[in-house]
């Protein structure tokens, strides 16, 4: 057989007698560049048309050409049937070009590739020009995804898989091919086209791209446009309308469309947007205060804080009377990394203090309104420096100025912990051998608990700290007398704030009647928080969800200076120190207002109980210690027949396990009084605090800590049958029923708002028309009357009330807590997302709505609200925080990450948004979640770096950072030193005690 094939037919005779004449190099034109004058060589030339041989052909029919160097392999042409013919080319180590052939593939291969023909013989090829190498992809041409050069040993393998993240069951889908980088067909229309393959960025061709995902955002645009419009027709026909003003102005914030583009941008490009909407409005409207306050804010966001400073000091220069204006000095100077030292701040509000005589007098209550709106927020500034000893001097002068208290006589605290044993403490600190940032962290906030009141000249020298020592003219600044006396109320109100004593229980309406709505600077400390964790309303279910709110925080040191909520050498001596200010103000204040602080100090009282029940350590000393201060409170003759302090007193026992202490004493006040019902006048307040103990007495019964329901029910009845003389129970109870019903009856009938006082005092005590209403719910619940019907007396209770919020928030509240009592969740979350929409600072909404969020999954928990005020979102970390501790997170490691994931994404949002970034609690709940987590090496710098950015007067926060980047603890008291803020104990002090 023929190694050659092709030249099978022919001998080797034949071969050399049929050779062609030899050529010379350079006759032909396609071989004149190998022409040479100096030599000349024969060259065969191969034949171009081979004759057809057969394929059986025998090994002995070889052509060989000896006289050539390089051997070639000559292949016949292809014959008619021959479909494929091919050609090969030299054998000497190059790959040969083949043209269509057939390759020798499995059944599996050729099935593969036979489908692959079927699904690509529709798709159109490309153009194999060298203009067209770069080209748009659109018709998801799946020969992009593979290089066919290369064998299948050495292309990537990548392994797909979907990894689930849930906490149930689910039916496992089937998993897809997996597609390119887009979701449907770029341009579906051009696949039978022959279309331009060359990229053009014009106009059309942006426009018809944007088409594939801008649906939504286009449909948003044409709804703002609308509102845009509506808005314009409104403002044309109403031009002193306020509110629409900064409603317009506010449209922007919630359009989706912005979300598209780089945040920066679009965010300077909404305050341009709203500055000159307000700016607008302020030449129609050149006198409003809202609008000046929502123009110096949109230009604090614009410009920088020293060009703001210096324009707003211009307009000060022209008014120097504004109080808004000094406001927002203020706040640039001490929002300014660059600006802010303590000093400079105090100068500022002393020069604040100086225009008082340029306020004017003609209205009293607007002057000392914002008087003591300036003072609360320079004492809140002085403690959040660490500047204690002058905030609390400050506090006591205008205390003895304005009540006529008698200082040489009154001795606020009567046990102050020792200077000898301070030093001892801080010798166990300093010989226990620990990092040298956790020695000046225990010492620093051992002396900031133990030193909050100042002490003589003469001390000095054995104390050491200059600091502890206030001079009069450290303080004479802060001292202004009132024009009022029923502002004396207000005052003692703010001076208990910057000690630290929450409000309970606190509402919407109480902080907007003390001006506290946007003062989300002011929070620093956990301790405000308290009235979330027991709100002192709603105390019938629900104890231990709250009390899960505050899982960590207690022992996570979110406390600044003195503190009373954990176990500490100074808190009995700080806790002394606080009943001893709320016994010595009230003592000198009117009888209702009197009435109004002691009832505080009983609820701060239970507070602490509820708090700290749990504390194993000198419980039983301290409730003895307790009751018998209340007691001779109660055995002083103005306070006998007080039935508002029994109330407290009874809760207080309830709080300390004792049930049947609680029920005698209420059951036995009620009996002094007698029949509610015989009292006719409605105005009385003796009738108002009886049946608020009809109230108490009945929700201690419906406690859900008391297990026995058969006997919960027939005392609950009793109590009612107790409202009226009847001596049969079943009559006393129509007669109850009845006396219930005309009272709901007649407030839904007859209530005038304009006849209800909205104040302080009716915001914090009992209210008679929601008492008897909520008796009348109690009574229809136990009696198994329809939960509908129940609902809508609630309903309309809340419809007639709309005119009086403080009234209508009260209301809200007890709808909700009749939905809790009822257990109906879906309700219950719709009732209290409609009262956060009104009433939005709540805490006792809050505290419900954050235990709800907190038994959610972590995907259908809610991360934003409509609005962005400071105490909701505080609300959403602790149900954050919560739902960490919850048993969904705690047996599920997915869970937990994804909860813990999305809760560092929340901190990281509020860290940029204009309305609570420069509130330092914020920072601090991030800080503890970083330690708590074992983050703070991640990002334990980056926080340190944004908190101190955003809140550089703070002082906690520097404290806290050198927790979470103990490296930059020498970085950190530099910082300190450069604010002039207090620091109790320097590294070289520390190392001096160190060496001794």
């Amino acid at each position: 057989m023929s190694l050659f094939p092709a030249y099978g037919n022919k001998t080797a005779s034949e071969t050399s007698s049929d050779a062609p004449e030899s050529k010379v190099v350079g006759d032909d034109p396609t071989t004149s560049w190998l022409s040479n004058t100096s030599f000349q060589s024969e060259i065969n030339f191969l034949p171009k048309v081979l004759p057809s041989i057969t394929i059986d052909s025998s090994d002995d029919e070889i052509t060989e050409i000896p006289s050539q160097n390089k051997k070639y392999s000559f292949v016949s042409e292809a014959s008619e049937n021959n479909k494929y013919p091919f050609v090969r080319e030299d054998l000497d180590g190059k790959q040969l070009h083949r043209e269509d052939v057939p390759s020798k593939k499995s059944k599996k291969s050729f099935k593969k590739s036979k489908s692959h023909h079927r699904h690509h013989k529709n798709k159109p090829e490309y153009d194999l020009d060298v203009k067209n190498v770069y080209f748009d992809d659109k018709f998801r041409d799946k020969g992009n995804l593979k290089v066919d050069t290369l064998c299948s040993r050495i292309r990537p393998l990548y392994n797909l898989y979907a990894k689930p993240i849930g906490f149930f069951g689910f039916k496992r889908k089937k998993i897809e091919a997996l597609k390119r980088y887009y979701s449907k067909s770029i341009k579906v229309k051009s696949k039978d086209e022959n279309v331009d393959r060359v990229i053009k960025r014009n106009k059309t061709e942006v426009k018809e791209s944007d088409d594939f995902n801008n649906d939504k955002l286009m449909k948003e645009q044409n709804i703002m446009q609308l509102k845009i419009k509506e808005f314009n027709q409104q403002l044309a026909e109403e031009p002193t309308n306020i509110q629409l003003w900064l409603q317009y102005a506010n449209l922007e914030d919630s359009n989706e469309f912005e979300n598209t583009h780089n945040n920066s941008d679009i965010e300077r490009i909404k305050y341009q947007r709203k500055l000159a909407i307000i700016e607008k409005a302020m030449e129609l409207n050149s006198n409003s205060k809202e609008l000046l306050i929502a123009k110096l804010k949109f230009m604090s966001e614009l410009i920088p804080a020293d060009e703001y400073s210096q324009q707003v000091e211009a307009l000060i220069n022209k008014d120097p009377g504004n109080i808004i204006l000094w406001q927002a000095l203020i706040t640039a100077t001490r929002s300014s990394v660059a600006m802010c030292t303590a000093p400079r701040i105090q100068c500022l509000y002393l020069k604040c203090f100086a225009t008082l005589h340029l306020w004017s007098k003609s209205d009293k209550e607007s002057y000392d309104n914002r008087l003591l709106n300036i003072l609360y927020q320079s004492l809140i500034f002085l403690r959040h420096a660490g500047l204690w000893e002058q905030m609390w001097e400050s506090i006591r002068i205008n205390l003895n100025l304005n009540l006529g208290i008698n200082s040489k006589n009154i001795h606020y605290s009567k046990e102050q912990i020792e200077e000898k044993k301070l030093i001892d403490m801080e010798e166990v600190i300093l010989t226990s051998r620990l990092p040298l940032n956790q020695l000046w962290l225990r010492i620093e906030l051992l002396r900031e608990n133990c030193h909050w009141m100042s002490v003589e000249r003469d001390k000095i020298e054995f104390i050491g700290d200059s600091h502890r020592f206030i001079s009069p003219e450290d303080i004479a600044e802060y001292i202004h007398p009132l024009l009022t006396r029923e502002s004396n109320l207000k005052l003692v109100i703010y001076m208990l704030l910057t000690l630290k004593i929450p409000l309970l229980p606190l509402r919407h309406n109480i902080l907007k009647y003390l001006d506290m709505e946007d003062k989300n600077w002011t929070l620093d400390s956990i301790e405000p928080l308290t009235a979330i964790f027991y709100p002192c309303v709603g105390e019938i279910t629900g104890h231990k969800q709250r009390l899960l709110l505050s899982t960590g925080l207690f022992d996570g040191g979110l406390t600044s200076g003195p503190q009373y909520l954990r176990f500490h050498p100074a808190q009995e001596p700080y806790l002394d120190f606080i009943r001893n200010a709320f016994h010595i103000i009230a003592e000198n204040l009117k009888s209702q207002d009197k009435i109004f602080i002691n009832v505080w100090w009983l609820r701060f009282e239970r507070m602490l109980i509820a708090l700290q029940k749990n504390e194993l350590l000198n419980n039983e000393k301290k409730f003895k210690k307790l009751r018998a201060v209340i007691k001779d409170l109660l055995k002083k003759e103005e306070n006998r027949n007080n039935l508002h302090y029994y109330r407290e007193y009874a809760l207080i026992e309830r709080e300390m396990g004792r049930f049947n202490n609680s029920i005698n004493i209420l059951k036995m006040a009620i009996q002094t009084k007698g029949n509610i019902s015989e009292m006719i006048d409605d105005d009385d307040d003796e009738r108002t605090a009886l049946i608020s103990l009809y109230r108490t007495l009945v929700e201690i019964l419906l406690d859900v800590r008391i297990t026995n329901e058969c006997s919960k029910k027939e005392d609950i009845l009793k109590v009612f049958s107790q409202m009226t003389p009847e001596q049969s129970e079943i009559e006393s109870l129509n007669s109850a029923e009845k006396f219930l019903h005309n009272c709901y009856r007649e407030f839904t009938e007859n209530f005038n708002s304009t006849s209800f006082e909205e104040s302080v005092n009716k915001c914090f005590l009992p209210n008679f028309h929601c008492d008897a209403i909520i008796c009348y719910i109690y009574l229809l619940y136990i009696i198994d009357r329809p939960h509908d019907e129940i609902i809508q007396v609630l309903n309309k209770c809340l419809e007639v009330s709309h005119e009086s919020p403080s009234l209508q928030e009260q209301f809200y509240e007890n709808k909700i807590i009749f939905m809790q009592l009822i257990n109906e969740k879906h309700n219950l979350q719709k009732c209290v997302n409609e009262a956060m929409n009104k009433y939005s600072d709540n805490c006792y909404v809050l505290s419900v709505f954050a235990t709800i969020e907190s038994e959610l999954p972590h995907w259908s928990a809610s991360e934003q609200r409509k609005n962005n005020r400071l105490w909701p979102i505080i609300a959403m970390c602790l149900a954050g925080r919560a739902r960490l501790h919850s048993p969904i997170c705690l047996n599920d490691p997915t869970a937990m990450t994804a909860a813990l994931n999305k809760l560092l994404r929340f901190h990281d949002k509020l860290s940029i948004m204009p309305d609570v970034r420069t509130c330092p609690l914020i920072w601090r709940l991030y800080m503890l979640l970083l330690r708590e987590q074992n983050l703070c090496e991640k990002k334990g710098e980056e926080i340190y770096h944004a908190s101190i950015t955003q809140c550089p007067w703070a002082r906690c926060i520097y404290v806290d950072a050198a927790e979470i980047a103990p490296q930059f603890l020498t970085q950190i008291q530099d910082v300190i030193r450069e604010k002039d803020l207090r620091m109790h104990c320097t590294l070289e002090e520390l190392d001096i005690l160190r060496g001794s």
